[in-house]
């Protein structure tokens, strides 16, 4: 059996299991989307989003990875279940910003149920900051083991800043009805006759969020429309546009390449520019990584696939052989979506001393 123990920083009641390197990571809000328990989030592929009750300081905090389901000791307050996915042979337990980790003995390639307890979190959550000469309030186990994967549960809820978190993850947007609202916009488009039903039915507001864009469009058109989607990331930047060179032989070419511009620009975001395979137009829609992976399993079932739009290249199709589960959509997931600045650590032995909280402003907690 794998153990790691001892304590640990936490800061804006946040640590993290990361397996994929590169980039950022999952928003709070990716990390629990669809999720019924708000304590340890595992929505997004290779990533758990741990939620603790102190707000900044040290934890106490132990991992052990094991061969088999261990029995649940009483003495825990608060408990939940997730299941995750290493996307690489090296998975860590981070500290906020990335200040300091330690590896974790987990495979690439095997799917494991995760058991994340908690005791003293509405203790801490009142204490809010620990100093280093103060006792421990809260304390943490992280259990993996082999085993299929399983939604999210809730276990034991005892505290009420469990309760609070839970309540606040499934108030969270269920990216999977999103990604149903956006094939049946899709749909409504390709059959006239039904597009006004779907509409009603999937978009009470008239909200778009996919657009359909000629291969033929002028670039203006292209940015109007894109712009206009509700998931449209605001953050978004058009300073290179007005320099775009447009090819003189390929108009084809020219619109796709437009559009691995902005693909590329928005992946830089953490954000993912989907095509929805679709023929004579192009169906684009700005989603999360999360909502990406879901959007390939849906329309891989229907015989279609989705793609995200990036400078050289288009990622490759999913066949409808493939499962939900499958190599391609795992791999896609290491590059997007996921950060792992931190370099491997050693094993927790003893106390760690509490980093000094960053210049850098952070979300607060589950708000």
């Amino acid at each position: 059996m794998f153990r790691l123990d001892g304590e640990v920083g936490v800061s804006y009641s946040q640590i993290y299991v990361e397996s994929a390197f590169g980039g950022y990571g999952p928003r709070m809000h990716e990390a629990f989307a669809g999720q019924n328990s708000g304590l340890c989030g595992a929505a997004v592929p290779g990533a758990l989003f741990l939620h603790t009750g102190l707000h900044t300081g040290d934890v106490g905090f132990t991992v052990e990875v094991r061969g088999q389901a261990p029995p649940l000791d009483p003495a825990w307050e608060d408990v939940v279940e997730v299941s995750f996915y290493p996307l690489s042979d090296r998975s860590f337990l981070v500290q906020w910003a990335g200040e300091d980790s330690w590896e974790l003995d987990l495979k690439e390639g095997l799917d494991y149920r995760v058991r994340y307890c908690a005791q003293g979190m509405d203790q801490a959550r009142e204490k809010d900051v620990r100093l280093d000469d103060e006792p421990v309030l809260d304390r943490y186990l992280l259990q993996f083991w082999p085993a299929p994967p399983e939604p999210d549960r809730i276990v034991r809820q005892t505290s009420q800043d469990a309760a609070y978190s839970h309540d606040w993850a499934r108030r969270q947007p269920d990216a999977e009805f999103r990604v149903r609202a956006i094939m049946a916009q899709r749909r409504a488009h390709l059959t006239p006759e039904g597009a006004e039903s779907f509409r009603d039915a999937e978009f009470p507001n008239g909200t778009a969020d996919m657009a359909v864009i000629s291969r033929e469009a002028d670039l203006q058109s292209v940015r109007e429309q894109l712009t206009s989607l509700s998931s449209y990331p605001t953050a978004l930047p058009w300073d290179w546009a007005a320099t775009f060179v447009v090819p003189a032989d390929d108009r084809v070419g020219y619109i796709e390449a437009f559009l691995e511009q902005i693909g590329e620009h928005a992946f830089a975001l953490g954000t993912v520019l989907a095509s929805l395979e679709s023929g004579q137009d192009y169906y684009l829609a700005f989603v999360t990584p999360t909502e990406f992976e879901q959007l390939s399993r849906l329309l891989t079932a229907h015989g279609m696939s989705a793609e995200s739009v990036r400078d050289g290249r288009w990622t490759p199709q999913v066949s409808p052989e493939d499962s939900a589960a499958s190599s391609a959509i795992r791999a896609w997931a290491i590059a997007n979506g996921h950060k792992v600045s931190a370099a491997p650590g050693a094993a927790i032995t003893a106390s760690l001393e509490s980093p000094e909280a960053p210049e850098e402003a952070g979300p607060d907690r589950l708000t």
